[in-house]
């Protein structure tokens, strides 16, 4: 089973190590995936392959998911609180 919903065309890498793919298409670049993203909400510094699976649903998050010891997580996408929001996060949901 795939995670992966969007094709990812571009890449970048944040300045903690992450590299954020994007879709280049008519709308313009949209996020796609993010690699050895960085999982905030669990205890220890644990990087994950985070993939986005729809629109953003409020301002400052993107729903995603992720494989973790075999399981897939539900999560979201936001800005690193700590970093002034130059990173990329990724945080768990407990639903």
């Amino acid at each position: 089973m795939s995670l992966q919903k969007y094709r990812a065309d571009v890449c970048e890498t944040q300045s903690d190590g992450a590299r954020v793919w994007r879709t280049n298409w008519i709308g313009g670049p949209t996020l796609a995936k993010i690699e050895n993203c960085r999982l905030s909400s669990l205890a220890g510094d644990m990087r994950v392959t985070a993939y986005v699976q729809g629109e953003a649903d409020t301002f400052f998050s993107v729903p995603a998911k992720c494989r973790l010891m075999g399981k897939v997580l539900n999560c979201y996408l936001t800005v690193d609180d700590a970093d002034d929001g130059h990173n990329l996060v990724l945080r768990h949901c407990y639903y």
